[in-house]
């Protein structure tokens, strides 16, 4: 389980509409709503009513810190839980990008 720097993830989704930050607390959740197949190809499709998956991390902030508590993706009424270690390579990319 990695650590974030929060500023260094408020700095990665600043400006990003696909990402949304609540804050209550000690406690950071951030959403992701992924984009469908299609947008993420870039192809041309029907628009589907399919809801889109959201993708859920939530993280106890220690001072400037974020640890990762829980992660799951959601999509209409189904949710799949994720293992916290599954974000750990995404976690390095907005550490080393951002």
């Amino acid at each position: 389980m990695k650590a974030i720097n929060y500023y260094k993830l408020i700095n990665f989704i600043r400006g990003n509409p696909l990402y949304e930050i609540r804050e209550s607390g000690d406690s950071v959740e951030l959403l992701f709503h992924a984009p469908s197949e299609e947008e993420a190809s870039g192809t041309e499709a029907e628009i589907s009513d399919e809801p889109r998956p959201i993708v859920r991390i939530v993280f106890a902030r220690v001072g400037d810190e974020l640890i990762p508590r829980e992660a799951w993706v959601e999509r209409g009424n189904a949710m799949r839980r994720m293992n916290i270690d599954e974000i750990d390579t995404w976690l390095e990319f907005v550490d080393m990008y951002s």
